[in-house]
Parts: C-alpha cells; structure tokens; sequence
C-alpha cells in the first residue's frame, strides 16, 4: 500500500466519495417513495385523475375536482368502499394571533376524509368538520409553537380578516405524506360542478378489486353534469403520486435523483475497477514471489490472506472516510432532499454497501488465485503477454471520464442556455411585480413611480394578472375557425385580456405577423404561434375564430412566450385589447422596471413604502421576475450543484487510474524497452510506439464516450421546449484534455524507463 501510495489514496477517496453519493441517493429515492406508504390500507388508496387543457400540467392529467367528484364515483362503482375530499390550501397560508403573523399549511376536508385516514384528536371535538363553522383543528406541534404552554381550545386566529375558533387539537403525520397540513377544517361541498375547486378525490378500493379491470370500467364513465368536462379518468396509487405526479411542486425532479444515484454508482465503479486493474496489473509483477512462495510450502489459504489484508486495510480507511463525507453532507443533504427527522439509517446503508464491495472483491481475488493456482509454475515464471484486461481496463476509465465531461458540459450549456436566451418570447430582466391588498392600484402606482431607481410602471387594466409570474388561467373553447379540419372537435384557447400596446412594450413581446391592436380593436386579438399550429393554419393574419358566444379576427401572431416551464409545450394563446371577457378576480398587482444593479436599494424603498403607507395590509408581496424566473429551473440547478462534485471526482478517479496503468504497464516492460535500445531504438522510436498504443485506446474510448453520450443528452434535452444545441466543437473541445493526459502520463513514464541502463536493467530482470 505504501509503494504504490498515490493509487491507494486515490481508491480510497474515490471509493469514499462514491459510497457516500450512493447512499445518501438510495436513501433519498428510498425517502420519496415512502410518502403515505403509512396510511392503513394505503396500498388499496388511490387519486382520482383525468385528462386537463390546463397550461400548468407536463402530463395532460389533474387531480383537480369538483368537491363531489368522490360521492358521485362512490354512488356508480360498487367497488369502492370509501371516498373522500381533500383541498390543499394555496402554498402557506397566514394567521394572525395578537397581531403576529404565523405561516401554517392548511387544508380543507369532509368527514369521509376523517373516516378514510388515520386523524387522532387529542383534545377538543370534532366540530371543525361543520360546513362553513369558521372551526378548525390544529396540530399539536402548531399549539406548542403559537399557544406555548396556555390551552389552545377556543383560542381566534385571523385569517385574511375572517376569525377562526381552535376547537381540536390533532396529531401530526410524523412520516413522508403529501398531503401535509397544520390546520384543518371542513369543506363547503356545495359549487357548481363547472368549479373545479378540489384537488384530490380519493377513493378506497374494496380488497381484492381488479385494479387494471376498474380503470378501464372508470375511464369509460362520463360525468353526466352541466358545464362538466371530466373526461378519460384514471388512477394512481396515493403512496406513488409523489414520483409518478411529475406537477407536484418540489425542489428536485425524481429522476434527477436517480441520476444522482447512477453517478455515485459510477464513481464506485470507476474506483473499485481501477483497484482491481491494478491489483491485476501488481498481481503479474509478483507473479514469481508468489509462485516462489507456493514452491516454499505456501497454502492456498495463506496466500488469500496475504492478497486480502491489503484490501481489507484499504475498505477500513473508505469506511472511515465515508462516514466524515457523510457527516459533513448530511445538514445540506437534508435541506436539498426535504427530508424530516433523523437519517441515522444512512450510516447503516454505507455500512451494508461497503461490505458488500469486500466481499464481491474477495470472490475476485479467490478467483484470481484460483487460476494462479491451477497454471504451472514453468508458465508462471514465462508471464502471460496478454494485456486484454488493462486495456479494457483503459478503455472503459476514458469512456467515463470522457462521458462525464461531454454529459456534464451539456448539462452546463442547457442551463445556461434556458437563463440567457432571448427565445422566451418576453423580457424578465429589470422587472419585479409589486402586490398589496388591498389597495388602490393607481395611488400604489404613483407612489411608485416617486422612487427614483424605478424607470417604469405598468397599470393593469381590472382582472389582469402581470404576464410573468402567470398565476392565473383563463380560456374559452373554440369550435369555429376557418379552414378547420374535420378530425379536430375544438381547442381550448387559453386567453389574456387588455393586451396593450403598453403591456407588449413593457415586456417586450414580439410580433412575428400581422399587426399589433389598437385601441378601437374589440374583435380584432393577436394569437401565439402555438394557435397558428393548433389551427393548422399557414399564415393566420385575416383568419377568424370563435363559438357560439362571439367570432374573433387574427389581426396578428407573436412569439411563444415560455412564462411557465421550459418542459411544458406552449398552448395555444389568445390576447385581446377588449375581448375576451373572462371574470376572474383581480391580481392588485403592479409590474415596475428599475435601474440595473439597483434592486437591493429599490426593494428596500418598496418595503419602506409598505410600512408607511400599508401597515395593516392583510397581503403583501414583492416578485423579482428574474428570481421567478430562476426558480423555473431550481431542478436542473440543483442536478448541476450535485453532479458537478460528482463527475470531478469521478474524472479525477478515471485519470489517476489511467496514469497508474500507465506506469505499472511501463515497469511490467521494463526488459522490452531495454531491449529495444540495445537493439538501436532511440527514445523517440520507443515513445511512439506507445503513444499510437494509446491513442488508439484514447480514439476507442472517446468514440465510445461521444456516442453514448450523445444519445443520452439528446433524449434528456428532449424533454425541453427550448433546447441547446450539441456542436462540433464540443467534441473538439473536450479530446484535448484526456490527449495531454495521454503525452504527459505516457511520455514521461517512458521517458524515465528509456534513460535507464539497458544492460542494468536486463541483468536485474534476469
């Protein structure tokens, strides 16, 4: 271990690091898929989903429901034993208690809810189940918080200036659910069925149901009510919507932690492959010790013990090593991960796969001895000239390394890509949305405008949300439109109202045909380029649209504007200077433009104003747009931050082991070298036979690498609207690193073998 120190060290690292990766991967993978897992028969608990135009959805599914969705499942299937409602709050909701402002998760339920799921009232009644009793329950983790020590049953909270009176006191879920809540109450069952208000209707399965026979018999039931479009129903499993329901919001996709799982997976690989290459590689070095030592009455057994204590010392410094890796990752790891509680378990997982990995390498070394065992001394003593396993050896460490860097650096140009291009069809630079209720849109607006680092200010017309962040959907279905072809029914057209010349100007969105409106123009709208493709048309400007309510006149088209998601496609869009007349509650929002490099200051005048002029607002809000933005794209970030560590060490790991195969190869051939000079090669001749040995494993490698590469980043950029491309250059850039590798490990290895004695060198292999 000492003699060869570098490639010790260098197992030993890489082997820790890739560990480490690994098992806090597995136990995060392991953490998603154990949502709800806990719920009493939660295997036979299933979410009611169905198709959706809704613009915010990657699938074409929603589990958002009329609140009576569940009763009417439950009344026409015979195979349901339960169904119940539950309604998640809008992200955190705000209490006040004496003034004080408390964020709390709340949720709204029936009592078939409580029925269905496991709901332990530890003090109080079960009133907050009344309809529209202004009673809730809250958990005994929010008593403590909010109340300390005081009884928190009859205590008010304000809530966007409605009281609400704690009449119950519940247990937390302490383990992985979607649905999460700190306050609950009852739900008023009784909207129209055109609102989609729920967002989950959940029903139980009576044992022993046909899963895959129910979803068939569910997807051909039609929700006979008015206003209604619940069409093509199916279901998934509630302890499996957290990895199969890609909408539901969080910090990283799943499939990006399987990606990170795979990385660590190939950091141990890569580690654990180049320890064998070169216990392979000093294993034919030491071939006459051992055979010498087998003709001095050595065993079998002492020989593998000779082999494996070297080994053995090597996992005890990984394992070592490994747990400080682990202990310095876990409190981001748990931050990124959201996961609760104690993960003590990862230890135990490291644990399990480091003795795994010994015993796998003792089976090799068994193995190895084995043969050893089984040749005859006389072919010991000759060597074996095969060097089919170094080069495989070599060929596979340049496939990852190259792999990692070619993957790596797509990954890197994709997500500078999505932050810096200009194809999104809007401007976000400079522009933060400012949000107060209540409050006079116009006064807040010319109070605005007295700030002197902000340019700009953009009145919204009422029932207006700002383009970006789009927090709100509105849409009609289009039946009519000219040319229509015979085997489309209608489209959902998704639409804006008040489309100014002002608003385009602001946000910069492009024409690309026809003309902007004006403001005579009532059924005159522009369409996006999504529109023009839905419609099938080639040139849109002059083509008219519409239902039975109104006909409209495509007067122009602008650009795809991607204010959503890179990974959703952009629907088809409609923009209206008076048409449209969609009633939707207005947004009190006001976009302004400041100052480059000014936000810190004018966000802080902005929190002044709010102060002074709005203490008691109820709802207050400041939106960077270009931090908005970001978020967009806070799983990719997050996959960049964890892969970008990863592929270093695992390049690094890949290198190291290639110049330690390199040299091993150059003492193993030492007597060719000296050889070879006695014969009259000169250094040159003896350096190029080596470097075009390598360089075409390099060539193989790379080859290899670009391919598979290639068709991996291809797939996964698919997955994008507004993808980067993969260039030649690329390709060029990234060979002239593992090529200087090459020449340097290579050239000076043999370069030190070549200057040698020749007759020394002969007399000592002799």
């Amino acid at each position: 271990m000492w003699k060869y120190k570098s490639q010790t060290l260098i197992s030993v690292i890489g082997l820790a690091v890739g560990f480490t990766c690994f098992a806090l991967a597995a136990l995060w993978i392991r953490y998603e898929m154990s949502y709800d897992k806990f719920h009493r028969d939660s295997e036979r608990i299933y979410v009611v989903y169905h198709t959706t135009n809704n613009i915010w959805s990657s699938t074409g599914l929603t589990r958002g429901s009329n609140f009576r969705m569940a009763a009417l499942l439950k009344e026409n299937f015979p195979e349901i034993s339960d169904a119940a409602v539950v309604a998640p709050g809008w992200g955190d909701s705000r209490f006040k208690i004496d003034g004080i402002e408390y964020p709390a998760f709340r949720i709204l339920i029936d009592s078939a809810f409580f029925r269905m799921f496991d709901i332990q009232i530890i003090e109080g009644n079960r009133d907050f189940l009344i309809p529209l009793s202004n009673k809730v329950a809250i958990t005994q983790r929010k008593a403590r918080e909010w109340f300390g020590d005081e009884n928190p049953i009859g205590k008010e909270l304000d809530y966007y200036g409605t009281t609400k009176t704690v009449v119950a006191v519940v247990a937390e879920w302490n383990q992985p659910s979607n649905i999460r809540f700190d306050l609950i109450e009852s739900l008023e069952m009784n909207y129209p069925w055109e609102d989609q208000m729920g967002e989950g209707s959940l029903i139980k399965l009576l044992p022993g149901t046909n899963v895959e026979a129910f979803k068939e018999k569910l997807a051909k039931f039609k929700v006979e009510q008015p206003n209604t479009n619940y069409t093509n129903l199916t279901l998934i499993p509630l302890n499996k919507i957290r990895y199969q329901d890609t909408d539901i919001p969080r910090e990283v996709k799943f499939q990006y932690i399987v990606y990170f799982a795979i990385a660590g997976m190939l950091v141990i690989f890569c580690s654990l492959f180049n320890y064998l290459t070169l216990f392979v590689s000093r294993f034919r070095i030491r071939q006459k010790e051992l055979a010498l030592r087998v003709v001095c009455g050595a065993s079998g057994r002492s020989l593998f013990s000779l082999l494996s204590v070297e080994f053995l010392l090597t996992m005890f410094f990984v394992f070592l090593l490994g747990l400080v890796f682990q202990q310095s990752a876990l409190p981001t790891f748990q931050q990124l991960a959201e996961i609760q509680g104690n993960i003590t378990a990862v230890y135990g997982q490291l644990s399990a796969y480091v003795l795994g990995v010994i015993l796998l390498a003792l089976v090799f070394f068994a193995l190895v001895l084995f043969i050893f065992r089984k040749r005859t001394l006389n072919a010991t003593f000759r060597k074996s000239r095969s060097n089919i396993f170094r080069y495989t050896s070599i060929v596979l460490q340049l496939v990852i390394s190259i792999g990692f860097i070619f993957c790596s650096s797509i990954l890197l140009k994709q997500v500078y890509y999505l932050h810096n291009t200009s194809d999104i069809g809007f401007s976000y630079k400079n522009i933060a949305n400012i949000s107060i209720y209540p409050a006079d849109t116009k006064v807040l607006a010319n109070q605005l405008k007295k700030i002197p680092e902000i340019t700009d200010v953009l009145l919204l017309q009422e029932n207006v949300p700002p383009l970006f962040p789009m927090n709100m959907n509105t849409g009609i279905g289009v039946h009519q439109w000219d040319d229509k072809p015979s085997d489309i029914e209608w489209i959902r057209l998704s639409t804006y109202r008040y489309f100014s010349g002002e608003f385009a100007e602001f946000y910069n969105v492009q024409l690309v045909e026809g003309e902007w409106l004006e403001d005579n123009d009532s059924l005159n709208v522009l369409i996006n380029e999504a529109a023009v493709k839905a419609f099938r048309w080639e040139k849109a400007t002059g083509k008219t649209f519409g239902n039975d309510d109104a006909q409209y006149k495509v007067k122009g088209v602008v650009k795809n504007i991607y204010n959503i998601s890179p990974t959703l496609p952009p629907s088809p869009h409609g923009y209206a200077q008076k048409g449209f007349a969609n009633s939707r509650m207005s947004t009190n929002a006001v976009p302004i433009k400041y100052r480059e490099g000014t936000w810190k200051t004018t966000k802080a005048k902005i929190e002044g104003l709010f102060a002074k002029e709005y203490p008691n607002a109820i709802y207050k809000e400041i939106v960077q747009l270009e931090e908005a933005y970001n978020e967009l794209f806070k799983s990719e970030t997050a996959l960049l931050k964890i892969l970008s560590f990863v592929s270093l060490i695992c390049i690094v790991i890949c290198l190291f082991g290639f110049v330690s195969i390199v040299s091993l190869t150059c003492e193993e051939r030492r007597k060719e070298i000296a050889v070879r000079k006695i014969n009259g090669a000169t250094i040159h001749d003896i350096l190029m036979i080596f470097f075009k040995e390598f360089t075409a494993l390099l060539a193989l490698g790379a080859l290899v690498a670009f391919t598979f590469g290639y068709y991996i980043m291809k797939k996964w950029l698919e997955q994008y609207n507004l993808q980067t491309s993969i260039p030649l250059w690329l390709y060029v850039a990234i060979l002239p690193a593992p090529v200087l590798i090459i020449v340097l490990s290579v050239g000076w290895q043999v370069y030190k073998s070549s200057i040698e004695n020749p007759a020394e060198v002969v007399k000592e292999n002799n």
